[in-house]
């Protein structure tokens, strides 16, 4: 199990071209690897990514500004997945710029557009999910101090032959705790807070702060600090033959 505070990451904030970065988990690299790899993007105004595909399963989470995914709206807060060869785009920020996590659990080798020549030749044997979840809405401050019981909530459905792909989201009143939905069976989950702390390790994690749960570990404990907690889970199908490689 690996946890980072985003707080301290933060002011690690750098310019990628039009856009910027925060690395959370790794590092961009030119060759997979099976290390994490998470990061903020946060896109300028009306700036366009080209619709591509990467070789490793990801999802990304879209936390504020505005803006589109291919057809859909990436609503705030709204989860993505997209297995592995699997193009999906343009993404389009709005006005206001459009920033999301990209999460992913092992290490991409950058993007392919679908505009490079003989890009068929690229791609490898996937299921080709490409999903996005029912938009979460957290609480304002005085409701989440003041929740009385758990709430868990699947806001993306497993459906046949996912392998246990899903997202859900929990959230605890004021020092409340829950154990976190086991991930074994599945790809590992990155488990997200999104609002209120979470208390870990005599350490509290704030928004944006990122846990990765691999599938043999054993299911962590989410305790809320004394604002209340909310998290997002996203969980990875088992691997496939491919992500087995890296």
């Amino acid at each position: 199990m690996d946890i980072v505070s985003y707080a301290e990451k933060e002011p690690e904030r750098f310019r990628r071209g039009d856009s910027w970065k925060i690395n959370l988990f790794g590092k961009n690299s030119d060759v997979p690897k099976p290390d994490l790899q998470a990061f903020r993007i946060d896109l300028n105004a009306h700036q366009k990514l080209d619709s591509h595909f990467h070789i490793v399963d990801q999802f990304q989470v879209f936390i504020a500004g505005s803006g589109t995914i291919g057809r859909d709206t990436a609503h705030m807060i709204t989860a993505h997945y997209a297995d592995h060869h699997t193009g999906y785009g343009p993404l389009i920020a709005g006005p206001q710029g459009l920033s999301y996590l990209t999460l992913r659990p092992k290490t991409d080798a950058g993007l392919v557009k679908l505009s490079t020549p003989n890009v068929r030749d690229q791609l490898k044997p996937t299921k080709r999910r490409h999903r996005v979840s029912s938009p979460v809405v957290t609480s304002i401050e005085p409701v989440l101090r003041n929740r009385t019981e758990v709430s868990i909530e699947t806001v993306m459905e497993e459906q046949p032959g996912d392998d246990g792909m899903c997202v859900k989201v929990i959230r605890l009143g004021p020092s409340m705790s829950i154990e976190a939905p086991s991930a074994n069976g599945s790809g590992g989950q990155y488990l997200i807070v999104m609002n209120g702390a979470l208390l870990y390790e005599g350490q509290s994690y704030r928004s944006w702060s990122l846990i990765f749960v691999r599938p043999d570990d054993p299911a962590p404990l989410l305790q809320a600090g004394e604002d209340g907690l909310e998290v997002m889970i996203t969980q990875f199908p088992a691997e496939d033959e491919w992500m087995k490689t890296i």
